[in-house]
């Protein structure tokens, strides 16, 4: 992502979510919009946050699992904006997918008993339904260069959701 963000406006606007591109034939945005930024502030944050979840995931998942998860996550986010929130024309950043990370990484945690995992996981839970009610700040668009998308953050829980219940179901499935 910073190799990308020193790539300046040029690989921004080659890779960003851009609604009328994707429906015109430029289906790989779906997923790298997702690695570009609005700037440096706010890629810098989304490897802060990307760093903190993989502190949080302590070594549980092997890097198979991680790149999996990003796809699933990347795809799943870029397909709800096209299909569900027509109205989000352009999209960049990784917060919707961070926000999948958490609950990914968490959730298995918090079903085990975890109460570290439950307390975290509770607190982004209520900050995607804080975000939903009360509109980002003009601090917070001013910080990250742009708008908010807070549905991008729903989506990407919506989508660790299922996918934990996939990777929950699955292995029993196949075990028959």
């Amino acid at each position: 992502m910073l190799a990308l963000q020193a790539g300046g406006e040029t690989v921004y606007d080659a890779l960003r979510y851009e609604r009328a591109a994707v429906l015109g034939g430029q289906p790989w945005r779906l997923l790298t919009a997702h690695v570009v930024h609005l700037g440096w502030a706010h890629c810098l944050l989304n490897v802060a946050g990307l760093a903190l979840c993989a502190a949080l995931a302590a070594g549980t998942r092997s890097w198979r699992a991680w790149a999996a998860a990003l796809i699933v996550l990347a795809l799943g986010v870029g397909l709800a904006l096209l299909v569900a929130s027509p109205q989000a024309t352009n999209y960049a950043g990784l917060s919707g997918v961070l926000y999948g990370l958490f609950v990914w990484v968490l959730a298995p945690r918090a079903w085990r008993g975890d109460r570290v995992a439950w307390v975290v996981l509770a607190a982004v839970v209520a900050r995607i339904g804080w975000q939903m009610v009360h509109p980002p700040s003009d601090a917070q668009r001013a910080l990250i260069g742009g708008e908010v998308l807070v549905e991008a953050h729903l989506y990407g829980a919506l989508c660790a959701g299922v996918l934990c219940l996939w990777q929950g179901i699955w292995p029993r499935w196949r075990r028959g």
